[in-house]
């Protein structure tokens, strides 16, 4: 197999310890070229992580021809220019979620890959951690039965900084939700498959919210599974919980505490599982990537199926 090369565009907090280690330590992955639009920040991401080079823009890693994809880390304001030129120079990419600040941006995201044939990913890294997958073998292998309904719960405290930049549509597409839970409902639909309808309700009882701070969904997918969720960012007992239901159980687990049980319950009793997944929660994701790319192995979220989700949000955020 050869080495895959990236080029990463951007420095942030998600660089750190999530995303940015995977790309060098990955098997047959290699990170060269780093940039930030302060180029400062670049410089101390690479003396601390001791790989990669600082490039001074965004088109000297286009220009790169060793360099096989791009991750970009930036903000979603900047995700449909940065994708779009990336396609244009004949770079595979990957795209930090959401993909986009809106439905429209997305669709032209997925038209510039098309067009330049070329794999567009989104950073739905817990498709690929093994917490997730083995909540997944579960309901394959029949521990509940046969699926019937799914209940997502997520009660936050309000965010303190309201110039915090996922609080401001223009940067975040949205707020909490759209930056962060659509993690959740991306893991959802990968179980459930196509979404058939769905409704929602939505409020603002924090002012300082531009957007909501509670909200209701109901979902029914193709398959005949129902689904619920329940979000509010401005209480001050916390909790997040999913619920699995199928005829003969329930899957339960936390899903930002990745450390946390997985409750199996069924008449004959409860069962727990606790599994382990790197620090670096890209890692298995970015591998994924790497081997695709090398002809050998898939990783689900792609753009394609991040359309779909983002087509949701988009109509919640109406």
């Amino acid at each position: 197999m050869k080495n895959i090369v990236w080029g990463m565009i951007g420095c942030g907090d998600v660089t750190e310890v999530k995303n940015g280690p995977g790309l060098y330590l990955a098997k047959n992955s290699i990170l060269k070229a780093v940039t930030n639009r302060t180029i400062a920040k670049a410089n101390d991401w690479v003396a601390r992580h001791q790989h990669g080079m600082v490039y001074q823009d965004v088109d000297a890693i286009l220009n790169d021809p060793e360099i096989d994809i791009v991750y970009i880390a930036t903000t979603p304001d900047m995700h449909v220019e940065y994708a779009v030129k990336c396609a244009q120079a004949g770079k595979n990419c990957l795209i930090e979620k959401p993909l986009a600040l809106s439905y429209e941006e997305g669709l032209k995201i997925k038209e510039a890959f098309d067009a330049a044939g070329k794999k567009a990913y989104v950073a739905f890294y817990r498709r690929s951690l093994n917490r997730f997958n083995k909540i997944a073998e579960l309901m394959k292998d029949g521990a509940i039965g046969t699926i019937e309904a799914v209940n997502v719960v997520r009660f936050v405290k309000a965010v303190e900084d309201a110039e915090a930049w996922r609080m401001n549509p223009e940067v975040s597409g949205g707020n909490i939700f759209s930056e962060t839970d659509i993690h959740a409902l991306d893991y959802i639909c990968s179980l459930m498959g196509e979404v058939e309808e769905f409704n929602v309700i939505k409020n603002i009882f924090n002012k300082s919210n531009p957007v909501f701070d509670s909200l209701c969904m109901n979902i029914q997918f193709q398959n005949g599974v129902v689904g619920s969720g329940q979000w509010l960012y401005n209480c001050n007992t916390e909790l997040d919980r999913i619920e699995i239901i199928g005829d003969k159980g329930i899957i339960r687990f936390d899903f930002f505490h990745n450390n946390s049980p997985i409750y199996v319950i069924t008449q004959t009793g409860q069962s727990e599982y606790v599994i382990e997944d790197s620090q670096f929660v890209g890692l298995n994701m970015e591998q994924a990537i790497v081997d695709e790319l090398n002809g050998i192995g898939k990783f689900s979220a792609d753009v394609s199926t991040a359309i779909k989700t983002l087509k949701i949000t988009a109509e919640i955020l109406k």
